[in-house]
């Protein structure tokens, strides 16, 4: 079977984001000051003013005859580093390090040396906790200057539409999970998008994750998420066609 090519780079590419992410199992004593130490290490690239994330919990305590009380603690749960114009991000969390790009993509280059840069500061700082789960995702929004299209044109991915239902379709959503033979699954939401009149737009959304027992090892987690970036790069180009391809070309 002939492999689909990988992505290719594009005059006008769709991503609107795009994140690494790897998730650590539940501890009870995550560290505070992490968030801070990691930023010392990383300010260069994330200059911006860190945002403070918070875990809000409520609890409620009913007794017969009384009136029920209700108390709410806000917990530290990490937090949001960013660039000066909010386009890159780290987010760190008692068990989530996750590295983000938002348009304008600058490309899989710059963004896989931001990846290592975070994960090898977070190891570095943090005590050698597994790694549960690998994930590399692309949400991708793609606007055809059209309306009223045939899907089928432009995507391989649309919703069959069986005889008897009308064939233009004005909205959808649709969710799929497909596993690789190693059990890495790729995760695929193909939905419509509000936009302006006179076109269409799409939501393709595409997550490659493994959930396992990995060590925090640099050599070994990257070349994971080279992996998946490859595999989501050659899922991105079977669900499109050379009609998208012009678009994403167009001056």
């Amino acid at each position: 079977m002939t492999q689909p090519p990988a992505r290719r780079i594009y005059r006008n590419p769709p991503i609107e984001e795009a994140l690494v992410e790897l998730r650590f199992p539940p501890v009870s004593d995550w560290d505070p000051t992490l968030p801070g130490k990691l930023h010392e290490r990383v300010k260069a690239e994330y200059s911006g003013k860190p945002q403070q994330l918070r875990l809000i919990q409520t609890s409620v305590r009913a007794e017969p005859g009384q009136e029920v009380e209700a108390s709410t603690r806000e917990h530290p749960a990490g937090a949001r580093l960013t660039n000066a114009d909010g386009t890159r991000a780290l987010s760190i969390g008692p068990s989530v390090l996750s590295v983000h790009v938002l348009r304008p993509y600058d490309g899989w280059a710059r963004f896989r040396a931001r990846i290592e840069t975070a994960v090898k500061a977070y190891a570095d700082l943090s005590e050698s906790a597994p790694v549960s789960r690998i994930a590399v995702r692309y949400i991708n929004r793609i606007v055809i200057p059209a309306a009223g299209i045939d899907i089928g044109r432009y995507f391989f991915c649309g919703p069959a539409v069986p005889e008897g239902i009308p064939e233009r379709i004005s909205a959808f959503w649709n969710r799929s999970e497909h596993t690789f033979a190693d059990g890495t699954n790729l995760l695929l939401t193909f939905a419509t998008l509000q936009t302006d009149p006179g076109s269409a737009a799409f939501l393709l959304d595409l997550e490659v994750a493994v959930d396992g027992h990995f060590d925090l090892e640099m050599d070994a987690i990257l070349r994971i998420i080279d992996d998946h970036h490859d595999r989501e790069e050659r899922a991105f180009e079977s669900l499109i066609t050379d009609a998208t391809r012009e678009v994403f070309d167009a001056p």
